[in-house]
């Protein structure tokens, strides 16, 4: 029988925690299995997501920061690699220079002692965390990992040299026992109040060879509870040292730990029924035997078992770094404990029982939940948070289960499709990004290449034109309401910017281009944004803009009460963010609207103070603390006079009669906060200039809102030029929208200026209707797009 294949006979139905130690000692269990009833007690977050690695990256962290309640500065611990920085590292490591990064994943589907938990796996390998997902899905089917984990007893070694009899010496050791461990305990007395601390003594003799001769090394066992407990051993075996010295008459030299760390094992179990196990090549039962075959290769061949149980450190270690525990110590204990009958064997086992393939492991496993990485490294906090593990037994149980499904995953590929299979799928993937294939259709064109047998650029090229040629506009049959559309405006500001933020008036107007958002179901994977922006500019900062809007359709969803329905939200743009066009708040107002669908409240955009709140309160995920005249306008869809209070004015401004604008598209944007972030430092600076041109564009949108309303359009286009001339002496304009504004003047505009928060962006112009659309055609051949607008009291 191959050892520990009989240990896990019961573990399916449980184990009571049981008690024993060497010499009839004090009772330190040596076994505990995890009582299902703890586990019970918190939920955990499934760890099956369908569909998380077709995600880009922003949509992976919406889903944590939704699941965890992740703040957006975790959020940013992680997506910047920036969790362990260069102040933290010279407290950890000597002569530091900086900190060097790896890549980190999650390895999902693990279903652990019933319980639920993503892996995280910091590693540049490819294919070990997608190879671990899919062994656990697979075990996860036959009802997933079975766990058995031993107290957390730390062996520290005490070496006694210069002996005239090592055997007698022995004989003192044991008869001494009990004041060899207090002595041992007198330096780590709050690891005995905790429970733990030195509880026994075992002794061997050995021989040193020439030069030495016989030895007696002393083992202290220490139950190091929640540590991984290097530095409580080290110092226990120091404290003892003198003591042993004294009762033996010998030399004492080296006292430290072992990371053999064979009185504390992890054991991890799964069984999977034939039917799991079948390929268009083999049938289940085949599969099973050919996994037996190649294991027994491992178990017989040191050759075959190194490269066998380096597949399984591939997961333990990337397991063990995320989660800042000593992966060279767990390896290390792993390594020895295979060779453990004098020669290196295979740490997994691999047998056949009623109808199912059952696979095991065995190994130390020295991990802690206080102290080393744990306290220093502030992202390892994080990590544990979104893995769920609790206590040192539930990490070394998720280890030794991580163990388990990488060695699996490597044998099953071996035995069925071969090694190779799986990184051509990776390298597939990589040749489809390559000639620029979207995200959401890299899983598509990698397939179709690998069901060819052919992985080459051109054919990604292919194949991916191909998908474009048979696109069909037919949308899908709807249910349930679904899918549903809702539309909002975009805006420009006519009169006031940046002087609205100190209580000056503004006026806006809503623009014929717009948003739409899409709201469909959805029941493959996580509720996740799909940005599409019909610009030619790239928006600015699109990660962070992607953040913010995930965030915000989540709170939308969480206020209409429809956070579990199974829907996604795609938006379809005309306007940029950062263009001074209003994106968040037609965003805000067109998802608000479409959720209104949905509940059937209702399908009206109107200026509705319910409507607005629920705008503003998405408004301000993106801006902190909005003015409220973005929300306003695009719910208004007209001429708006605002001024922010309190109290807030928001007046609807009749228009005599239309008037023809265009939006011309002239550089990307700079960010509003940054641009309301200069004025103000501008204002420290210098209060009275800067408030003196607040004031005047303040008289200039007094002025022109009388214009408006009296249909006076030739002073609204002098207005607009005067507000431009005094938003460029303020600081806010570039070369660029001054040269824009130059050119439109040249061509017989009425007016020009800068629209929305500058430093970029987009100019807007008033011209006579009946040049409009000349004017269109010919700005198209001098900016990147063009549309128009018309300022007109909307019915």
């Amino acid at each position: 029988m191959i050892p520990e294949q009989d240990s896990f006979n019961n573990i399916r139905n449980g184990r009571e925690t049981h008690r024993e130690s060497s010499n009839g000692s004090n009772g330190h269990a040596d076994i505990i299995t995890l009582n299902p009833q703890h586990v019970e007690e918190q939920e955990a977050i499934t760890s099956r997501i369908p569909g998380f690695y077709r995600l880009p990256v922003e949509r992976r962290l919406a889903y944590l920061a939704r699941s965890y309640n992740l703040s957006e500065k975790q959020l940013n611990t992680l997506r910047e690699g920036r969790a362990l920085r260069i102040e933290h590292a010279v407290n950890m490591v000597e002569n530091a220079i900086g900190v060097h990064g790896m890549p980190l994943g999650l390895a999902l589907n693990f279903l652990i002692d019933k319980r639920d938990y993503l892996v995280p796996m910091a590693i540049e390998e490819a294919s070990i965390i997608a190879a671990a997902s899919k062994a656990a899905l697979m075990i996860r089917q036959g009802g997933g990992f079975d766990t058995d984990v031993d107290a957390p007893v730390m062996i520290g070694q005490i070496q006694v040299l210069d002996l005239d009899d090592p055997v007698e010496a022995e004989s003192l050791i044991h008869n001494n026992k009990q004041a060899i461990l207090g002595q041992a305990n007198l330096a780590n007395p709050r690891m005995v109040d905790r429970g733990g601390g030195a509880f026994d003594v075992e002794t061997r003799v050995v021989d040193g060879g020439e030069g030495v001769g016989r030895m007696l090394i002393v083992h202290l066992l220490i139950d190091v509870r929640e540590a991984m407990g290097a530095n409580h051993v080290n110092t226990s075996c120091e404290a003892a040292g003198p003591l042993i010295e004294t009762i033996t008459g010998g030399r004492v030299h080296l006292r430290i730990l072992s990371n053999l760390a064979d009185k504390r094992l992890a054991r991890a179990h799964f069984a999977m029924p034939f039917e799991q196990l079948k390929t268009s090549e083999y049938s289940g039962e085949e599969v099973a035997k050919r996994m037996v075959e190649a294991y027994r290769m491992a178990w017989a061949d040191p050759y075959r078992a190194t490269t066998h149980n380096k597949g399984i450190f591939n997961g333990i270690g990337a397991a063990a770094m995320a989660l800042g525990q000593d992966w060279r110590a767990i390896e290390a204990g792993g390594h020895a404990w295979a060779a453990r009958d004098g020669q290196y064997r295979s740490l997994t086992d691999y047998w056949i029982a009623d109808g199912a393939l059952h696979g095991s492991i065995a190994l130390p496993m020295q991990v802690g939940a206080v102290g080393g990485a744990l306290n220093s490294h502030p992202g390892v906090r994080l990590l544990r948070r979104i893995a769920g593990v609790r206590d040192a037994q539930e990490i070394g149980a998720m280890f030794a289960a991580v163990g388990l499904a990488q060695n699996f995953a490597a044998c099953h590929a071996l035995s069925t499709v071969g090694i190779q299979k799986g990184h051509m799928a990776l390298h597939a993937r990589s040749v489809a990004i390559s000639v620029g294939v979207p995200t959401d259709q890299v899983e598509t064109v990698a397939n179709e290449m690998i069901r060819r047998g052919d992985v080459k650029v051109a054919v990604a090229e292919e194949i991916f034109t191909r998908m474009q040629n048979e696109k069909t506009s037919s949308a899908p049959e709807a249910k349930n309401g679904l899918p549903l559309e809702a539309w909002a405006p975009g805006k420009v500001v006519l009169f006031g910017e940046h002087a609205t933020v100190y209580n000056y008036p503004g006026i806006t107007c809503s623009i014929d281009i717009g948003l739409t958002i899409r709201i469909k179901q959805d029941n493959d994977g996580p509720r996740f944004l799909s940005p599409k922006f019909n610009q030619p500019f790239g928006a600015p900062e699109s990660d962070r803009d992607i953040r913010l809007f995930t965030r915000a359709v989540d709170q939308a969803l969480e206020m209409y009460e429809l956070q579990r329905e199974p829907i996604a939200v795609e938006i379809d743009s005309d306007l940029v963010p950062g263009m001074g066009l209003g994106s968040s708040a037609a965003f805000s107002a067109a998802l608000v609207s479409g959720l209104r669908k949905l509940r059937n409240e209702t399908g009206e955009i109107s200026l509705a103070r319910d409507l607005f709140d629920d705008v503003q309160s998405l408004e301000s995920i993106f801006h902190g603390h909005p003015s409220g005249m973005d929300a306003a306008t695009v719910i208004s869809d007209g001429v708006l006079w605002f001024r922010k209070g309190p109290p807030r004015e928001i007046i609807p401004i009749h228009v005599q009669k239309p008037m023809a604008g265009l939006i011309c598209f002239v550089a990307p944007g700079a960010r509003t906060i940054d641009m309301v972030a200069r004025v103000r430092s501008s204002r420290d600076l210098n209060p009275k200039r800067v408030d003196g041109l607040l004031e005047k564009i303040g008289e200039v949108t007094s002025d022109a809102g009388i214009a408006l309303g009296t249909g006076d359009e030739v002073e609204v286009g002098k207005l607009m030029l005067r507000n431009h001339e005094l938003l460029a002496r303020l600081g806010v304009s570039t070369r660029e929208l001054d040269n824009a504004v130059e050119l439109l003047v040249d061509n017989g505009v009425l007016g020009a200026k800068l629209t929305g928060s500058g430093g970029g962006g987009a100019v807007i112009a008033l011209v006579r209707p009946e040049d409009q659309e000349s004017m269109l055609l010919e700005m198209r051949n001098h900016f990147a797009s063009v549309y128009p607008f018309t300022v007109r009291t909307r019915d």
